[in-house]
């Protein structure tokens, strides 16, 4: 697939044409993409999901590349946080795992911080449509569950419903689900609602080359679809060319006529 003369016809859609070369690899594994507002706990969770404290947790801003571990088949992958500076390349790394590397999307949002800000807001709006279009999973995550009391934990999660629409909502805590680990706790394993994530994540990863397939089919007929209006918008403009030569050469040949005449006419008369 020659993308360099795709991008050619296309200079505005360099984020699509990327997730195309994404879809055209059919060998790559699964990607899970975790993204999210910095210090909402995106790191803590990524190490319980895998079983592995490899993703750095830290109080103070860590992640400023797509940290990617695979592990079992997926590709897991940490975002910079979205409070990044706008246009910063912070802000262009986790754009592009969000948009042009993952097969699923967790949208991570710390249920201590209340319902979505405007921003998240957005980003999730964006979400829904892109699932809707692409058929690309996204998975609301609400994380640190254990640091609320259950009132305020209920309304939270009820507004944030109410604000994500159709997507997926998986309230946890990636706390309780370590320590019940570490302790053979089972009931706290139960109460941390990762055990729901996780076998959903693994419900979609398992279908995702064949999503893939229909993305690429959707993509392709898109780009295919732009493909003709910007024919069509060309051939509109050579018509309006051919015309505007046409009248001037008519205007020419007018005007050489008439010029002929004249000196015909000046030539009779002497």
């Amino acid at each position: 697939m020659n993308l360099t003369a795709i991008r050619a016809y296309f200079p505005g859609r360099d984020a699509e044409i990327s997730r195309l070369e994404q879809l055209a690899d059919a060998d790559r594994s699964p990607v899970v993409t975790v993204l999210g507002k910095f210090n909402h706990g995106k790191s803590s969770l990524l190490n319980e999901l895998i079983g592995v404290s490899v993703f750095a947790v830290s109080d103070a801003r860590q992640t400023t590349q797509l940290d990617a571990l695979e592990q079992d088949g997926v590709r897991w992958l940490d975002a910079p946080g979205l409070d990044a500076d706008v246009m910063s390349e912070d802000d262009r790394l986790a754009l592009r795992g969000t948009w042009e590397v993952a097969d699923i999307r967790l949208f991570v949002h710390s249920v201590r911080e209340g319902e979505l800000d405007g921003s998240e807001q957005a980003l999730v709006t964006d979400l829904a449509a892109d699932t809707m279009h692409s058929g690309r999973a996204a998975l609301v995550v609400l994380t640190q569950i254990d640091q609320v009391d259950e009132a305020t934990l209920a309304d939270v999660e009820r507004i944030v419903r109410d604000q994500v629409g159709a997507l997926e909502v998986f309230p946890v805590s990636a706390t309780r689900y370590k320590r019940g680990r570490e302790d053979g706790k089972h009931l706290m394993i139960e109460k941390s609602g990762m055990r729901a994530l996780k076998s959903r994540i693994t419900q979609v990863a398992a279908h995702v080359h064949a999503a893939r397939a229909g993305e690429l089919l959707t993509c392709c007929n898109v780009l295919r679809g732009h493909l003709a209006i910007a024919d069509a918008a060309l051939r509109d403009r050579l018509a309006m060319l051919k015309l505007d030569r046409n009248q001037m050469i008519a205007e020419f040949k007018r005007e050489f006529w008439r010029l002929e005449a004249d000196v015909y006419k000046k030539f009779s008369e002497v």
